[in-house]
């Protein structure tokens, strides 16, 4: 029987090689014996059963196609602020979630939308010391320019939980 010990995670592509989910190692292990998956990568973790050894699969392409059902994510407060680490882009400084706005770069009262390329995240000094101007305006620099974050990324990853072995399988999305 094999032992549970399971803080990997799998990323599942699908047979085009695009991401579909992370799994839990173990189970991507038993997808790929019962020959649904092939492992493209493995960690080093090994897991023994009576007669075998298996090290941990860390990507695994599933030898079926699955429809991106993916949608877009909206810019809410907790989603920008995973955007950007919880940094205040105006001085830099990380704070706790309770510390932090979100800041409309070009300001509502002038028309600036709740879109993913006008809001950032600002500390509440920052916020206030740029009141309703742009950054520009304010004479206050963006430490990075906005961008949408991936779906994919946004709904099935957390900020720390990217492995390494995971990289070459993530630059499209």
């Amino acid at each position: 029987m094999m032992q549970k010990t399971m803080k990997h995670k799998t990323l599942k592509l699908d047979s085009s090689y695009k991401p579909v989910g992370i799994i839990d190692s173990l189970e991507a292990l038993v997808l790929c014996i019962c020959g649904k998956a092939i492992a493209v990568e493995q960690y080093c973790k090994t897991i023994s059963s009576v007669s075998e050894i298996f090290k941990l699969p860390a990507v695994i392409v599933l030898k079926v196609y699955v429809k991106n059902r993916l949608t877009s994510v909206s810019p809410k407060k907790r989603n920008i602020f995973w955007r950007d680490a919880n940094i205040c882009q105006y001085c830099g400084n990380k704070f706790h979630i309770k510390e932090l706005t979100v800041d409309h770069i070009i300001p509502k009262s002038r028309g600036g939308k709740n879109t993913w390329l006008n809001l950032t995240t600002s500390c509440m000094k920052c916020n206030q010391k740029k009141g309703a101007r742009t950054p520009e305006e304010a004479n206050m620099k963006l430490l990075s320019k906005p961008y949408r974050p991936s779906s994919f990324l946004l709904k099935n990853v957390g900020r720390d939980q990217i492995s390494d072995l995971w990289s070459n399988y993530l630059w499209h999305i």
